[in-house]
């Protein structure tokens, strides 16, 4: 299988041209134009995932978050950085980005979060052009705050989340949910009547702006995210993909509940 056949998949669900202006998605380092022994599906890409795929005979890494973000000055391979690009190109392996144009697609990243909870009667929560948007927003089952959290957690796997609220509503029974660092979308999510906005990464600041317009949040971290790994391998094999596809074992998550 050829390189190029990946990046026609992700032109056909996540085009390149949704992604935001700052980011940097699609090709990072290597060339398509290669046969495929094996994917390696990521939320990142360090050190550990890179020998990861050398472990598993994977030429081809697919990656959530971007490795290269900003254009290099220099590559010092006494640097962690350059040691990592070093690693990468000396084994001949090729690094594929989908970010915010996979975030914002109809089944990316926050599609597969939503029905991870279960949400329906699901909607865009935030419009970018007229078919395409960030987060999501449902309804469930109502149930207490306490019952919404446990089920929050267990149901995206994560084992602890920050509460944002002074006044915590007894019964939820509608959830807003932006994947990554989605807390400028708070005021969509107070619009549209959500009970708890799902996001990460929320900022001292950002919280008391929640309280203040009275929306109740739930910071679930950026790790959550790595249903993104799950889902894509899905997707590759509905698509027919033939070779080996592996599923990072490796936890990214740089935070310990102490």
């Amino acid at each position: 299988m050829n390189g190029i056949m990946i990046k026609r998949l992700f032109d056909s669900h996540f085009p390149l041209d949704l992604a935001y202006d700052w980011d940097n998605v699609g090709l990072q380092i290597g060339t398509l134009n290669k046969e495929v022994n094996g994917i390696l599906i990521t939320l990142d890409v360090t050190k550990e995932v890179v020998e990861e795929a050398l472990k598993n005979n994977c030429n081809f890494i697919i990656a959530h978050h971007p490795l290269l973000f900003k254009p290099l000055k220099n590559i010092l391979t006494d640097a962690y950085k350059g040691q990592l690009i070093e690693q990468i190109i000396k084994h001949d392996i090729t690094v594929y980005v989908a970010h915010t144009n996979y975030d914002l697609g109809h089944q990316g990243m926050n599609k597969v979060l939503a029905n991870q909870l279960g949400l329906v009667n699901q909607t865009i929560l935030e419009y970018e052009t007229e078919t395409h948007g960030i987060g999501r927003i449902g309804d469930i089952e109502p149930m207490t705050l306490d019952n919404a959290i446990k089920m929050i957690k267990t149901r995206l796997n994560i084992p602890y989340a920050r509460l944002i609220t002074s006044k915590p509503k007894k019964t939820i029974k509608r959830i807003a949910i932006s994947g990554g660092s989605g807390a400028s979308h708070m005021f969509q999510a107070k619009l549209k009547h959500a009970d708890l906005y799902l996001t990460g990464d929320v900022s001292y600041h950002q919280a008391h702006d929640m309280i203040q317009m009275g929306l109740q949040g739930l910071d679930i971290g950026h790790y959550a995210e790595k249903v993104f790994s799950a889902a894509l391998n899905e997707l590759l094999l509905q698509e027919g993909f033939e070779c080996p596809i592996h599923q990072s074992q490796i936890n990214l998550d740089p935070f310990i509940l102490v």
